[in-house]
This record gives structure tokens, C-alpha cells and sequence, in this order.
């Protein structure tokens, strides 16, 4: 099953400001530039991520499939991120309501020679993922997650029961992390389960892992 072209934007936005050495002045930036329809102070605090900064303004019906604005806000402050603009501009002409459009339509957009569309499909390294890849991405994270195994599994929604289970367990580090991480290979949705991944280890602050998990997922395997 193929990413929506709407979930590939955000997945690519997750990239772009993950993968910036400025990402937490970024993140900031773009909390400050939100923090009306964040509309919360307690839920500001608690962004501590760009995927949940995304999750919350959908929470919020700031952010949608039919209203991708804030996702060109986010772009127009990433570092050399044209060729994403490009794309979110090409599927708000091509998917979204004239309305929204017009919402965040801004003079100050740099302008950029029109291009026939490029397939979400080939610039998006998560859609249609290999088994084999998918499977490095799993075991890099059982053999690196340590001690954070417990954090992650509240990340990814994990019964608390069950993490009380394996903490009481003679069971070894690598192996809590992979009972985990089957249970969520189980309960994740299929589309954005490697979206969520990234987003639940930045949670516990665990960026490195993020950048081997992106580098993985850039690989030919």
C-alpha cells in the first residue's frame, strides 16, 4: 500500500527539520509561529517534536488534506527546501479547495519555474518500503534503543501493563525492546508507522536513533 500524497508531505517536513543541525531553534520558531492555534499552554509544552507539532494542529482543524497552508509555513523556514514547496504548491493546485488555498496564499512565495509534478512514490523513501528495510529499521532500534525501551513503549502506546510485565522480567535489554517493538509492528498503522516510530523516539529524546532510522530508509535495500 502506497502513502497518501498528503501523509508523504508531512513525513518529507518530518525529514527536512529533523535532519537540520538547527532543528530545535526550528522547532521553537515554529511552536511561537503556532502557539494561537496550539491554543493550549500545557500542550505547547509537551510539543516537543515537528511530528506532534503537526499532529496538534490537526487536532486542531488548523491542518488537513484539504488545507495543507500550515505545511508551506513550515517549509518557507526550513533551509534549501524549494523542491518541497514545489511539491505541497502542486498538491494544493491539483487536490485542494481554491478557498484554502487562497487562506495562505502569500505575495512573499518565492517563485519557481513550473515542473511537471515528480512522483511521491520515487522521492519519498518510505512509501512502499522493502520487507528488508523495514526489518533493518525494526532490528536498529531493538539493538540501540537500551534503557529507553520503557520510554518508548509509552511513546507507541504501549499497555502499561505489559511494560510493567518485561521490566519485572529476567529478560535482557534487546529482548524487552523486541516484544515491544512486535507488539507495535501489530498495532501500527500501515502507512504512518514509520512516521510515528521517528516521532515517538524523538519523544525520548533519542535523535540519534531518528538519524540512523532516516539514513536507513534513504538506502537502496
Amino acid at each position: 500500500m502506497t502513502l497518501s500524497e498528503y501523509t508523504q508531505l508531512k513525513q518529507q517536513l518530518v525529514f527536512y527539520v529533523g535532519g537540520s543541525e538547527r532543528h530545535s531553534q526550528l522547532l521553537s520558531t515554529l511552536k511561537e509561529h503556532f502557539r494561537d492555534d496550539i491554543n493550549s499552554p500545557r500542550r505547547y509544552e509537551k510539543i516537543v517534536s515537528i511530528g506532534q507539532l503537526l499532529r496538534v494542529l490537526e487536532i486542531r482543524d488548523v491542518l488537513s488534506e484539504n488545507n495543507v497552508g500550515p505545511l508551506k509555513e513550515i517549509a518557507r523556514r526550513i533551509p534549501n527546501s524549494n523542491d518541497l514547496l514545489q511539491k505541497i504548491n502542486e498538491y494544493e493546485l491539483n487536490r485542494v479547495p481554491t478557498e484554502f488555498v487562497n487562506l495562505y496564499a502569500s505575495e512573499n512565495i518565492h517563485s519557481t519555474p513550473h515542473r511537471p509534478a515528480e512522483s511521491f512514490v520515487t522521492s519519498n523513501p518510505n512509501t512502499a518500503m522493502s520487507e528488508a528495510k523495514k526489518q533493518r529499521i525494526i532490528d536498529t532500534v531493538i539493538d540501540n534503543i537500551g534503557t529507553y525501551w520503557r520510554d518508548l513503549a509509552r511513546s507507541l502506546d504501549i499497555k502499561e501493563k505489559i511494560i510493567d510485565e518485561l521490566n519485572e522480567s529476567n529478560k535482557p535489554l534487546h529482548l524487552r525492546a523486541k516484544t515491544i517493538m512486535d507488539m507495535y509492528q501489530k498495532i501500527a498503522d500501515s502507512q504512518n508507522w514509520f512516521f510515528e516510530l521517528c516521532d515517538a523516539l524523538e519523544t525520548c529524546r533519542r535523535r540519534d536513533l531518528v538519524k540512523k532510522l532516516k539514513k536507513i530508509a534513504t538506502m537502496n535495500i
